[in-house]
């Protein structure tokens, strides 16, 4: 996912990875904040408005968002070794086979390469500095595993 796409077609390109049934609408609507729109996800089980600032959307809270809307049956990695591109990787993959690769693979090592998306994560929103920090202690960590 490159950091110019628009929020909705980051839930466009996770909706393409899954079944019909288990896919999240999104609506966008125009709002009188200086970001513009709200973006709506929604599924048969439940909706939410995708928290961002009131000036700006971003994609993190979207990927976020998407992550918090197909748990507890889906999970969204990101690929860390995308980290430090213009362009992220994320596998999104039913919760059940994560624990397969976890248990094929190690834990440490799938989360090592495939860090889960939490409330928190921060990943096109991160600074060079951030990356950079990071990417060194990715690399004392792999020494660990």
């Amino acid at each position: 996912m490159d950091w110019r796409e628009a929020e909705e077609d980051l839930i466009d390109y996770f909706n393409e990875q899954l079944p019909v049934s288990d896919q999240i609408n999104c609506e966008i609507i125009e709002i009188d904040k200086p970001r513009g729109v709200d973006i709506v996800l929604s599924s048969q089980e439940n909706s939410m408005t995708i928290p961002f600032a009131d000036d700006v959307t971003d994609r993190d809270s979207a990927i976020r968002a998407m992550q918090e809307m197909l748990s507890p049956q889906y999970q969204i990695r990101w690929f860390m070794e995308s980290l430090g591109n213009d362009t992220l990787a994320f596998a999104l993959l039913p919760v059940v086979q994560w624990k397969e690769l976890e248990q094929q693979f190690d834990k440490r090592k799938v989360d090592y390469y495939f860090q889960p998306v939490t409330n928190t994560s921060v990943m096109f929103e991160m600074g060079i500095d951030e990356v950079d920090l990071l990417m060194k202690s990715r690399a004392t960590e792999l020494l660990n595993i």
